[in-house]
């Protein structure tokens, strides 16, 4: 049973983005939209959410339009970026969402 999280809030506003991966697990799969794209300006501490989330087998996704919307530059390869579309997608192929 897959779940698709996903996280509204700013990282440094609460520590959302990291307790999500205590209950994601593989085939899981997380969103950062609204202000969560601001982590993305913070390689140093996104990095290692990434490199965990990647080592449990979760795909960690950013919304494009709240990335261009808030000015923020993509510098992390691994987070796929994506529109509302994919979102649709995304929703439809995991069986539950949980929002942050």
């Amino acid at each position: 049973m897959s779940t698709l999280f996903t996280i509204k809030e700013s990282l440094f506003a609460r520590s959302a983005l990291y307790e999500q991966l205590f209950f994601a697990c593989a085939g899981d799969s997380i969103v950062l939209m609204e202000d969560a794209v601001l982590a993305l300006q913070s390689p140093i501490a996104l990095s290692s959410f990434v490199a965990k989330a990647n080592s449990f087998g979760i795909q960690v996704y950013a919304m494009a339009s709240d990335v261009e919307l808030r000015g923020v530059e993509t510098k992390q390869p691994e987070i796929d970026i994506i529109d509302y579309d994919t979102l649709v997608d995304l929703v439809l192929n995991h069986d539950k969402q949980v929002a942050w």
